[in-house]
């Protein structure tokens, strides 16, 4: 009993310890827009589009980008862009923390059975996604939509995609050109199985973290 009244009387003396704040930089804000490849209802002149019949890319009366993906094909639909207001001649991935796509992907699959019955199916990730080309044609990195998704799926509402550069890159981190353009390859599918989806963009934006105060 006395050595636990001892230990009382040395711990109340004691002085009291401080504690040195470190403020989180991570502080939830949202990142900072730095070029705004994209956007909808925005001036669109500087955007071209190379697609097919499987892949057909076209302004929607909203004025968001649309791909109507259709058929059992291999797609390489492919947004590129030129210089213009607020869009760089040089962009290089190495110089922004962030890719933020706007989308979202509707649509399903049709499936056949071995008796030709045809149902509707949509797996929750589709293995759907984007790659990022160069002005010679040259892949600097890609991801999945579904990547940053809390669920890991697809998403079929329009979200918010943050992609940060790490991801994207992650495959080829030594590639450094210039990116000229964005494309949604999307390999050819089983005999049985045909697509019926439509890609809605409504923004694409390279970004930065916010700067700590």
């Amino acid at each position: 009993m006395k050595r636990l009244i001892a230990l009382s009387l040395m711990l109340v003396a004691l002085p009291a310890l401080a504690f040195t704040v470190v403020k989180n930089v991570n502080s939830g804000k949202p990142p900072v827009e730095r070029v705004v490849i994209f956007e909808k209802g925005k001036p669109a002149d500087h955007l071209s589009f190379v697609d097919d019949s499987n892949c057909k890319l076209s302004f929607a009366p909203d004025g968001a980008i649309e791909c109507r993906i259709i058929g059992c094909a291999e797609i390489k639909p492919l947004i590129k862009w030129k210089p213009s207001e607020g869009v760089p001649a040089g962009i290089h991935l190495q110089d922004y923390d962030y890719l933020i796509l706007t989308c979202r992907l509707e649509g399903d699959t049709k499936v056949a059975n071995a008796q030709g019955r045809v149902t509707s199916q949509r797996p929750d990730n589709l293995w759907f996604g984007f790659t990022l080309f160069d002005t010679n044609g040259e892949r600097l990195g890609s991801a999945s939509l579904a990547d940053p998704t809390p669920d890991k799926k697809t998403p079929d509402k329009t979200t918010v995609l943050k992609f940060p550069m790490s991801l994207i890159k992650f495959w080829d981190m030594d590639k450094k050109g210039e990116v000229q353009a964005i494309g949604f390859p999307w390999s050819k599918p089983h005999p049985n199985i045909t697509r019926e989806f439509r890609l809605i963009i409504d923004k694409i934006v390279l970004a930065d973290d916010p700067k700590p105060n």
